[in-house]
């Protein structure tokens, strides 16, 4: 579950296609499971998913993931965007958004955190 992706994240930081799969994973969890965001929240998720797109600002699939990831974290309710918030998501973002142009996934994903995190 939830401890076994940010660990794994964790022990794989230099390692691209794991940071990509743990992104995913984390919005997996995530989606639409209040009690998994919280938890994953709690557990270094939100630290677990910026330090990925931090470590591989170069994969605009990483950054693609990570958007998505954070978008879902932040989605359900006003802490939880507060933590992303507060966590420094907002100029890692930007510069994904800034560095992919081209990558619709990632501008649609990244846009639309940006839009929940100033709401």
């Amino acid at each position: 579950g939830i401890e076994a992706v940010v660990k794994a994240m964790g022990a794989h930081e230099s390692i691209a296609g794991v940071q990509e799969q743990g992104c995913a994973a984390v919005t997996n969890l995530t989606t639409k499971n209040a009690t998994n965001t919280v938890a994953l929240a709690a557990n270094g998720g939100i630290d677990a998913v910026l330090t990925a797109m931090g470590a591989h600002e170069s994969s605009a699939i990483v950054q693609e993931k990570g958007c998505w990831a954070l978008h879902t974290i932040a989605w359900p309710d006003s802490g939880l965007r507060s933590q992303v918030r507060d966590a420094a998501a907002v100029p890692l973002v930007q510069k994904a958004l800034a560095a992919f142009p081209g990558a619709v996934d990632l501008q649609e994903h990244g846009k639309g955190l940006l839009e929940k995190l100033s709401a």
